[in-house]
């Protein structure tokens, strides 16, 4: 006698044996497996193996329900484990077929992390998947209460339209967290540019961080570097909505040292800034925890 019957497109993977397996890991007894193809679907039928009712050793219903509760957990594994990293390839190759293979890559990488945790509505850390198994498992039963049949695809698109916006979400942004990093390398890759075009105009600088997210620079000498170029370049960007750490950058790269030594570089809370003086003056940089107060 049947009991439920599965239906996924061929060839997504070894679902048959996914099944299998999980029925002999849930210790279901009496319940065959069987698959049959028909074009491009594979149908996987369960039945139970002994035909009378009297012979289950537990209830008709009750046995019923723990095959069923069984079942959605194999469908919600199934989907959250294997149909969704199908989905995910998808929607990138569809909508995003123009980046480079490496870049779909990043992206899929990107997504997958992003579905692992997601900010919930408190603002805690969750695992998606761990969330979304509870829901996929309640729809699977709802669905059982009046189907014996289940075609995967079908159930995620009327059922699962929340899910398939999640994915989608989280692909988008991982598109957008790859294209900030482009734009990054790229900027990183101009200021770099303007750094060894010009001939330095002191051998050494060293940075001190002050009060206000303020900095101290001064020359090889521990003098104060205070030339008219900074001055007038202060006073073109007086008018400018620019904050200390951008000065910061502009000044050293209109100097373009050879050597920096950054101090009390812990004090120092904005780690962009640091990463980006490293990436444009590579090899040139030196992080000292010496704070010599300037004079």
């Amino acid at each position: 006698m049947k009991i439920f019957t599965i239906g996924i497109k061929n060839g997504s993977f070894e679902m048959d044996k996914f099944i299998e397996r999980k029925i002999v890991d849930s210790k279901i007894f009496g319940i065959s497996v069987e698959h049959k193809k028909s074009g491009d679907l594979l149908y996987i039928h369960c039945s139970n193996k002994k035909e009378q009712e009297n012979d289950f050793t537990e209830c008709h219903e009750s046995a019923d329900m723990r095959i069923k509760a069984h079942l959605a957990d194999f469908v919600s594994e199934t989907i959250l484990h294997h149909i969704q990293v199908e989905m995910m390839e998808k929607i990138i190759q569809d909508e995003y077929f123009y980046f480079d293979k490496p870049d779909r890559n990043r992206i899929m990488q990107g997504a997958v992390s992003s579905i692992r945790k997601y900010k919930c509505g408190e603002g805690r850390l969750q695992d998606l998947k761990s969330t979304w198994h509870s829901r996929i498992h309640e729809r699977v039963l709802e669905h059982f209460e009046t189907n014996s049949d289940l075609f995967i695809e079908g159930f995620i698109r009327f059922r699962l339209k929340d899910l398939v916006k999640e994915v989608q979400h989280a692909i988008d942004r991982s598109v957008r967290e790859l294209l900030i990093e482009k734009e990054y390398n790229d900027f990183i890759k101009l200021l770099r540019y303007f750094v060894e075009i010009q001939q330095p105009k002191l051998n050494e600088v060293h940075v001190f961080p002050v009060e206000d997210r303020k900095y101290t620079l001064m020359d090889d000498r521990l003098t104060i570097i205070n030339n008219e170029f900074l001055e007038d370049m202060a006073k073109e960007m007086s008018n400018i909505e620019i904050d200390n750490d951008d000065l910061l950058i502009s000044s050293l790269i209109t100097i373009a040292p050879n050597k920096i030594t950054i101090h009390d570089y812990e004090k120092i809370k904005n780690i962009e800034l640091l990463n980006t003086i490293n990436k444009v003056f590579r090899g040139k940089v030196t992080m000292s925890r010496d704070g010599m107060p300037p004079t």
